[in-house]
């Protein structure tokens, strides 16, 4: 079977895990400009309900929905735009190593950096 988006046809909205509507979706435009280009999109499906404020992402159509928090505090600010209230954190994850890590994403300019996570239970921002 044909994949949908090869044919130029928006991906189906999943159910929102929160509260069970269907999921919107929303478009992560990256700031900067391509060669000969427009503002790319992010690769991966960012999906938003407007029910419960639900956020997250697909790899891909069909994939495990990936929950995002907003960041509060100085955290919530991108370092790249400098947008404020924009950051949304990923769930934290181990890598081989041991070292946690999580995902910072920001709303506004679609940038993206892994960071490492505090191991001390001190506040990050995470709004957890």
């Amino acid at each position: 079977m044909e994949d949908p988006a090869l044919r130029g046809e928006p991906p189906e909205a999943p159910a929102c895990p929160g509260c069970r509507r269907r999921l919107e979706r929303r478009t992560l435009r990256r700031s900067e400009k391509t060669w000969g280009g427009g503002r790319p999109e992010r690769p991966e499906l960012w999906w938003n309900c407007p029910q419960c404020d639900w956020l997250g992402f697909q790899r891909d159509e069909g994939g495990r929905l990936r929950p995002m928090r907003r960041m509060q505090g100085d955290w919530a600010d991108c370092d790249f735009c400098g947008s404020e209230e924009s950051n949304i954190v990923s769930e934290t994850w181990q890598e081989p190593d041991g070292e946690l890590r999580d995902w910072v994403v920001c709303l506004a300019c679609a940038r993206s950096n892994p960071r490492r996570v505090r191991r001390d239970g001190t506040d990050d921002g995470r709004g957890e």
